[in-house]
């Protein structure tokens, strides 16, 4: 009779603990970037891999769904081949910032050749010459091809003595006025005009599982 009962409860055990895996999902207990970077490691299987989605640059019909959702929430889309689920692990304001420049590669100038340079730049500038113009004439490096334009960017992607001014000392900075910045080291120099207030752009960082139907 015990050996009965003993039995009955280790079978009672094994379902329930198999009942609570099949419930609980690994998604479940990943909260952040960090442990979705483990569990993709640890489970090749399912194909994982994070990405950046923000509102502003991405309008799919997926990514605005995945913007209705809370951190922690999942999406699941389904074929007859294969389920691939969506999991939020982080969201968040990330603060942007967005300029134009003329960039200046003094390589061969003397001071007095840079100074002049630079003068030629503001004197047209502050003469009407629109600054695309300017950008078309003088800056030496190929984001000429998008007009100077940075695009909208975040702190950690530009050089530190050009986010020392555009980030830190951006109250110093007014719209459609002109300054510069020198990086003296490398012969970098760059005519900077300030575009756009910065501004806070929501982000979502998102871990993608696939697995086989």
């Amino acid at each position: 009779m015990l050996k009965h009962i003993l039995f009955t409860g280790a079978v009672s055990a094994s379902l329930f603990c198999y009942a609570q895996q099949d419930i609980i999902s690994p998604l479940d207990t990943i909260t952040n970037t960090e442990q979705a970077k483990r569990f993709i490691k640890s489970n090749k299987g399912f194909k994982g891999k994070i990405f950046t989605f923000n509102v502003e640059q991405h309008d799919t019909n997926m990514a605005k769904d995945l913007f209705k959702l809370s951190k922690g929430n999942s999406k699941v889309y389904e074929n007859e081949f294969e389920k691939t689920t969506y999991k939020v692990i982080e969201k968040e304001d990330v603060m942007y910032y967005r300029v134009h420049y003329i960039f200046i590669n003094s390589e061969g100038f003397t001071d007095y050749e840079l100074k002049r340079y630079k003068q030629t730049i503001f004197s047209k500038f502050n003469q009407g010459i629109p600054f695309k113009n300017l950008i078309q004439q003088y800056s030496m490096d190929k984001n000429i091809r998008r007009g100077g334009d940075t695009g909208w960017f975040t702190a950690g992607t530009m050089p530190a003595e050009f986010e020392e001014e555009v980030i830190h000392n951006n109250k110093n900075h007014y719209i459609n006025k002109l300054f510069t910045v020198d990086i003296s080291s490398k012969k970098w120099h760059y005519v900077i005009l300030k575009t756009e207030e910065p501004k806070p752009i929501e982000e979502i960082k998102v871990l993608k599982i696939t697995e086989a139907i």
